[in-house]
């Protein structure tokens, strides 16, 4: 979860509920289980290090995968999968690629069969994209991914067969992991791009019937593999991917992370090489990109302010259930007075971390393509200061970058009224926070908003950046 994004958190834990619950529950339908011979476990070594493939494939038909088709093993899957990562990569030469070989070819089987359970078809798909022919150096390292699992995985996914989504994803996993490991072979490389490309595509979801709980799960792994490739070339062409996520910043009713991500995507680039293309537009795209961040982050702290209102009826409420009814007091405990009346409009030190980092976040993404990220170019340094409005768009991104210095500035210094003194709202929570938040340690970072505050700046960001764009809104 390396690349998923703050915005995202809270639902790709959902999503992970609901996935779980679709390859963790066994339904009405009987799967079929293996026979599985145990009196091939002690002939492990001989068979692999032998590096037969006939007898490498009974071995693992026989023992080694068909325990994996075992409802009742569903627990020890995951300790199986780690099993055959180890054992592939402690091989070498022959014996290394016949095992490889057909171990890939008996989870294929597994994974595209409906008579296995769920559980066993997910692992099954998981573990092709987790093989590897070197093992990782250390434990939190990456081991070096066998190639030959691509093409598989890439079947998977782009397939017309009726493959539940669960498997088309766990393919999409395998995919993202070798882009981001790195892959060598330039044919395999493009095809895994236009896989990337195809999963990004809006038809996508529809003809694949995926549940609208994980559609977006494809768009964000797809989207991190080809950020992961740090260039402009895609299954298009030499700018597929720059026009690509281009698009992705353009399209107002796709999801802001994802139009993020791709911002984000763009600043990891050399931009350098790119001849002919109108940065310019993508220049105006930023700035609206900034914009619409405005109006979607106001619109989400409105929420949130009004969830807290009604908290605080609630409070209020107890509070005068408590002072009226019988044996009722002033305290009214944690639903009287002093919690409710005096403590209901308040955000918790962890309300306002998360609202900040999202300003932050969001912010960023644009910041990085405006400025390069990762050894990326970023769009001011190829504005040729020479034409006319490439001039005019580099001064309207450096615009950009000083709106969003004056966001990160409003955050530390908080809010000011017109005596230049700071407000009631900062003022409050400076006190709340200037030890870290309550329990915190001094010196932990010091939130100087609060929510109304902070919709209150975006609100004028929004204006500001409708100025750079030419415009009129009130």
């Amino acid at each position: 979860m390396k690349n998923l994004s703050l915005f995202k958190l809270a639902r790709a834990a959902a999503c992970a509920f609901a996935l779980f619950l679709c390859v963790g529950t066994v339904s009405a339908q009987g799967y079929k289980e293996a026979k599985v011979d145990d009196s091939l476990a002690a002939q492990k070594d001989a068979v692999l290090n032998g590096g037969d493939a006939a007898a490498v494939k009974n071995f693992l038909t026989k023992y080694y995968f068909a325990r994996w088709t075992i409802q009742a093993n569903g627990s020890q899957i995951h300790s199986f999968r780690e099993e055959l990562i180890a054992d592939g990569a402690r091989l070498s030469g022959a014996a290394q690629e016949t095992f490889l070989k057909e171990a890939v070819d008996a989870l294929t089987k597994y994974a595209a069969s409906k008579d296995c359970y769920p559980a066993c078809r997910y692992n099954a798909v998981l573990a092709i994209g987790t093989l590897d022919v070197k093992a990782a150096p250390e434990r939190n390292a990456s081991g070096t991914p066998y190639s030959g699992a691509i093409k598989p995985l890439a079947s998977f996914c782009t397939s017309d067969k009726d493959f539940p989504d669960y498997v088309r994803l766990g393919a999409l996993v395998g995919l993202t992991r070798h882009a981001a490991l790195g892959i060598q072979d330039e044919t395999l490389r493009n095809g895994v791009r236009k896989v990337f490309s195809e999963c990004l595509d809006k038809k996508y979801a529809t003809a694949k019937k995926l549940r609208p709980e994980i559609g977006e799960w494809f768009q964000q792994r797809a989207l991190e593999g080809l950020m992961s490739f740090k260039s402009p070339e895609g299954a298009a062409g030499p700018t597929g991917t720059l026009d690509l996520f281009k698009q992705m910043i353009d399209d107002d009713k796709l999801d802001y992370d994802l139009r993020a991500m791709a911002a984000r995507g763009i600043g990891a680039m050399d931009l350098t090489k790119v001849q002919n293309w109108d940065f310019v537009a993508l220049s105006t795209s930023l700035t609206t990109l900034a914009r619409d961040f405005c109006v979607s982050e106001s619109t989400r702290i409105d929420s949130e302010l009004l969830r807290e209102q009604v908290k605080s009826a609630a409070a209020t409420t107890g509070a005068t259930g408590a002072m009226g009814g019988p044996g009722g007091s002033m305290g009214g405990g944690p639903g009287g007075m002093s919690g409710g009346a005096m403590g209901g409009g308040q955000q918790s030190q962890k309300s306002l971390e998360a609202m900040v980092a999202r300003v932050q976040h969001g912010f960023g993404a644009v910041q990085s393509a405006i400025k390069g990220v990762n050894g990326g170019s970023g769009v001011l340094a190829v504005l040729d200061e020479k034409d006319e409005k490439a001039a005019a768009a580099k001064e309207t991104l450096n615009g950009v970058l000083e709106e969003i210095k004056n966001t990160n500035q409003f955050i530390v210094e908080g809010p000011k009224n017109q005596a230049g003194m700071m407000g009631m709202g900062g003022a409050m929570n400076a006190g709340y926070g200037a030890q870290g938040g309550r329990g915190g340690k001094k010196g932990a970072f010091v939130i100087m908003v609060d929510s109304a505050s902070m919709k209150d700046h975006l609100l004028q960001q929004k204006l500001r950046y409708n100025e750079f764009l030419g415009v009129d809104s009130f």
